[in-house]
């Protein structure tokens, strides 16, 4: 495979200069650079000698060819680095199609990945952790803890590195198999005494900065389980055993702290990607980001054996354009099940009717999170890809029964008892969980406010208060399938309790809570990020459903809802809609139309008292010769349902 290659070169004056290998391919001898870019406010363009484009650096690799040059990073070896080694010039030599879909061979392929860290690193903290680990056995939690304390007053970090974010070094990361990361920055510690809490909101702010380190150090955390699962060292279920946890410290240590890991030989790893690895929704879990939407696409499916870079103007094609294009080519559809999580019908009427089920997709996404949020692509086994249609991926069904009612929910804490009760009583929570968006708030991470689109603050405490309320019945379902637990109290004490916040000062205003919450409940039902949700309630309103078996929460469109002003007019015109894929996507609120119906939104998903309240009407309908009742036999019951 033809690439391009460089290194760096001294004349003799002194002066430094890029050279090109002439025919360089991925089987040359050479090092790949992984770094950073910048942000577009603080990244200028310069001219590099020897390279025929501008180049753009970030401000701490504005003198590049001398950091290049230095003896632990390139010295006189060939290199491969973007910013000299893609040409996006009007007649590359190679074309951009194949050198984009060239970079995952780039990286598998070279010497060693060495890693650019720009951020500063405390060298002391440093210096105390390698001499502490390799002196003495050092506990994963204790060791945490004291991390997380030191950072209070140091928070110069190797982790904290915007590196462990970007969407771009996560791809390099992963099809690395030696990484040696070089700290361009160390400095002294940075240890103050710490600010005197005496005021009442000192005891929130050490938590804010707390949750803030530990939200970063998740970020690795991920980004290494990431890399085992990719090469097949992790196990495929979401549970970390004990042996895999200290798997993890270890390789932890080595690339915070020691600076370098070699897969192959110390951890055994295979080239990757696993057979079993899925890196669609791996990435998707790793919430990065990048400055091009575009890239959201160009930089993972190249993953998927057999999927093509569109050849002309991939890097000009938008988010929704390229995904479409990715989503249709054969080595995608043979190979992954896509299931939408936030129907297209949810923004309102579609040109065609089968178009409402499709993912709703996002225009500009900030990070691969909310880019990938609206769907779920599940690798299709060997079993599922042999099926003949009638019995494989089925088209949906209609839903026996009626939609009795469809109201607004009452987002008040008065209201809040009879959803959990809802909740509790009809939703298989554990697949919800299952689905639930790592950036999300039902995670119950986020510590700081976030600043939403329309200026106003969300508030994390509600957002905490939320998580505890839904999530200790999925909590108590996971630890005791009996229902031994349902007694139990799942509260925590802390700086300030939940009923304080319902409470104090006059509570929350009803306002930000009916907000929060219903923010809140589109994340937990559709398993996405804030943005998302609120891309969703701004034309859709969080729904009850009254059904002929039992109520179940949804989202709807929020003119359709409008339009039936009464509730024969509900029970005429909508149904419930279900596929084979319902344990991701719920059911489909649907309206009918001439020859079908059209999606115009969806529920939870049901559990098993749902079901058996529908097979016992399918049955039904089927001794009656009612056509349009479901089948039963073309629905997976849920007890047996392939987990999401």
């Amino acid at each position: 495979m033809e690439i391009y290659l460089v290194r760096v070169c001294e004349r003799p004056d002194g002066s430094l200069y890029i050279e090109y290998k002439p025919d360089a391919t991925i089987d040359d001898d050479y090092i790949a650079i992984s770094h950073v870019w910048g942000t577009p406010e603080t990244v200028e363009e310069f001219t590099v000698d020897g390279v025929k484009w501008k180049v753009s650096l970030s401000p701490g690799k504005r003198d590049i060819l001398t950091i290049l040059r230095r003896d632990d990073i390139c010295g006189d070896d060939w290199f491969w680095m973007d910013l000299f080694c893609i040409d996006q010039t009007d007649s590359p030599t190679i074309s951009i199609a194949d050198q984009l879909m060239a970079i995952p061979a780039v990286y598998k392929s070279s010497r060693c990945v060495k890693v650019l860290i720009e951020s500063p690193v405390c060298q002391h903290w440093q210096d105390t952790v390698v001499q502490a680990f390799e002196t003495r056995p050092l506990s994963s939690e204790a060791f945490q803890e004291e991390e997380l304390a030191h950072g209070r007053s140091c928070p110069h970090f190797l982790f904290t590195d915007p590196w462990f974010e970007r969407l771009w070094t996560r791809q390099e990361g992963l099809y690395a198999n030696m990484l040696r990361f070089v700290v361009l920055q160390p400095v002294s510690c940075a240890r103050l005494e710490r600010e005197p809490m005496r005021d009442s909101q000192g005891p929130v702010r050490a938590w804010i900065a707390h949750g803030t380190l530990l939200e970063k150090r998740f970020l690795v955390e991920e980004f290494l389980l990431d890399k085992l699962a990719y090469h097949g060292k992790r196990e495929q279920s979401q549970d970390t055993s004990a042996d895999e946890a200290s798997l993890l410290f270890s390789l932890y240590i080595d690339v915070v702290y020691r600076h370098r890991v070699n897969f192959s030989l110390v951890y055994e790893c295979e080239p990757g990607p696993d057979p079993r690895y899925n890196p669609i929704m791996a990435a998707w879990r790793s919430q990065r980001r990048t400055t091009k939407p575009c890239d959201y696409v160009l930089a993972v499916f190249p993953d998927i054996a057999g999927y093509k870079v569109p050849s002309k103007g991939a890097r000009k094609m938008s988010f929704p354009e390229l995904l479409r294009d990715a989503m249709a080519q054969p080595a995608v559809s043979a190979n992954f099940q896509l299931t939408p999580k936030v129907p297209q019908g949810l923004s309102g009427p579609t040109r065609r009717a089968t178009e409402s089920a499709l993912p709703w997709l996002a225009d500009g996404p900030s990070n691969i999170g909310e880019a990938y949020d609206t769907f779920t692509m599940d690798n299709i086994t060997k079993e599922e890809s042999t099926q003949s249609p009638s019995t494989g991926r089925r088209r949906a069904g209609l839903v026996p029964g009626a939609i009795l009612n469809l109201q607004e929910i009452d987002a008040i804490p008065t209201g809040l008892e009879f959803l959990k009760k809802d909740w509790k009583g009809f939703v298989n929570v554990k697949h919800h969980v299952a689905l639930a968006s790592p950036s999300g708030p039902c995670t119950g991470l986020a510590r700081r406010n976030i600043i939403n689109n329309d200026g106003t603050a969300s508030s994390p405490l509600l957002h905490q208060y939320f998580t505890q309320e839904f999530m200790s019945i999925a909590v108590a379902e996971y630890l005791l399938p009996q229902g031994g637990m349902e007694g139990s109290s799942l509260r925590t004490e802390g700086v300030l309790s939940f009923d304080q916040l319902l409470t104090r000062d006059g509570g929350a205003p009803e306002e930000a809570f009916a907000r929060e919450l219903k923010r809140f409940l589109v994340c937990l039902m559709c398993g996405t990020s804030l943005p998302t949700a609120d891309r969703v309630l701004e034309v859709a309103d969080v729904v009850r459903l009254s059904t002929s078996h039992g109520p179940l929460l949804g989202v709807v469109h929020r003119e359709t809802r409008l339009s039936m002003v009464t509730q024969q007019q509900q029970q005429e015109r909508l149904v419930l809609l279900c596929s084979s894929k319902w344990p991701a996507e719920g059911f489909h609120i649907g309206v009918r139309i001439e020859g079908g119906a059209s999606v115009r939104g969806r529920t939870v998903i049901p559990n098993q008292k749902v079901w058996d309240s529908i097979l016992a009407a399918a049955g039904s309908a089927s001794e009656q010769n009612e056509g349009s009742a479901i089948d039963p036999t073309t629905m997976t019951e849920p007890e047996t349902a392939k987990k999401p």
